[in-house]
């Protein structure tokens, strides 16, 4: 009697063992809190940062992602230029066994580092990945990356397509009536997607009547020289249309033309990317320099770490395609703009208290938390008013 009964009482245990074991995987951790998971492991980020308001953003919301989902969070750097061989080597030099998968901000050498390392899945965050995604052969040098199952897709720093980015810029030239502005962008054998807005560009301006001054100037990565504003007609431009990251590369240069004669003051400046030095965001907006700024919200990380988690727990959404996705553009043309962004937003802040995507959004967009989760679902997030600077107004 004694031996029935305990041979029972072990099949009871084993039995809820099984059903502790089978909650804790795919689509069974609804009530669990990051703080109290188990450790899936670390994932590391090959950032194309070291420094500043964006760096610091997307590490502390990562962080952040990757606590309340039970992972570490391990960031390396990648070159600075992007060389195949660099990328890989710090991947090397930070992996550890305890690395379940990696979020790449550099697609040189990627298909080298997917080689290296082929039990790892791996997703792309703040770059378009040309060398995967790209057309022409010339660039994509990493296309067998599309072939390969621990792929996860990426999701691009602004537009993909080039045309779109010059329209956009283009669309707000015209809306201020501009005739005479000044075109500056980086080489295209490094950004193809740049040279197809400059070239889109020229065309349109041509259409309406409107002048680049001295035709497109392409930057090696160095600021503007001065000499610039010296050219013929360049001292009285209504705008500069920086396709390049704007803030660092042109506006310092027009600021001491200004102070030296050479650039008008009216001259304005349109770009994309975010620097939160004061000097600069005083000079955003209403009468400022600064009147056009369009970038990718702070809050896209989440969408490589989603997909990562979905693909370590084997739980990817039954819709998934290796997507190259880009987000909801975040614009900032006003100065109510630019003053909520700079106390509302977490991309002003690095404060993810401010994110604009909650870390229940995060989960409820993960399988394992919520089975009725898809990639369309993900993709409708990453495109919705919510990650917009007008949705600051309101709160």
């Amino acid at each position: 009697m004694k031996g029935k009964f305990f041979k029972k009482t072990l099949t009871i245990v084993f039995a809820a063992a099984m059903l502790l074991a089978t909650l804790a995987g795919c689509g069974g951790e609804k009530g669990e809190s990051g703080a109290q998971a188990e450790s899936k492991g670390t994932i590391m980020w090959l950032s194309n940062l070291t420094s500043g308001i964006n760096y610091e953003t997307n590490k502390n919301w990562a962080e952040a992602i990757c606590k309340e989902l039970g992972y570490e969070l391990k960031i390396v750097y990648g070159d600075m230029f992007n060389d195949p061989d660099g990328n890989l080597q710090a991947v090397k030099n930070g992996m550890t066994k305890d690395v379940v998968g990696i979020i790449s901000s550099q697609d040189g050498g990627i298909g080298a580092i997917m080689k290296e390392y082929p039990d790892l899945y791996v997703a792309g965050f703040g770059t378009d990945m040309n060398s995967v995604y790209s057309d022409n052969p010339q660039f994509a040098v990493n296309a067998d990356v599309l072939n390969n199952d621990k792929w996860l897709g990426t999701i691009a720093d602004g537009h993909i397509n080039g045309k779109d980015l010059a329209k956009e810029d283009f669309d707000y030239v015209k809306a201020q009536g501009w005739t005479k502005i000044g075109v500056i962008t980086f080489p295209g054998y490094a950004y193809p997607n740049l040279e197809e807005a400059s070239n889109e560009i020229q065309s349109l301006c041509a259409e309406a009547g409107i002048e680049i001054v001295g035709g497109v100037t392409t930057l090696q990565f160095q600021p503007l020289e001065e000499s610039y504003f010296q050219e013929a007609g360049r001292d009285k431009l209504d705008g500069i249309v920086a396709l390049c990251a704007g803030t660092q590369f042109v506006y310092p240069t027009m600021q001491q033309a200004v102070a030296d004669g050479l650039c008008s003051a009216d001259t304005k400046l349109v770009t994309g990317g975010f620097d939160d030095d004061q000097s600069i965001i005083s000079d955003i907006g209403g009468d400022g320099t600064i009147q056009y700024i369009s970038f990718s919200p702070a809050e896209n990380i989440a969408y490589a770490l989603i997909l990562l988690d979905n693909a370590i727990n084997a739980c990817q959404y039954p819709d998934f395609k290796p997507e190259r996705f880009e987000s909801v553009a975040y614009v900032i043309d006003s100065k109510e703009d630019i003053d909520n962004v700079m106390s509302k937003s977490m991309a002003g802040t690095a404060d993810v208290s401010l994110s604009q995507m909650s870390l229940d959004d995060v989960k409820n967009l993960c399988v394992r938390f919520n089975p009725d989760a898809t990639h369309a679902d993900l993709m409708s997030f990453f495109l919705s008013d919510q990650l917009t600077t007008d949705a600051l107004k309101s709160r």
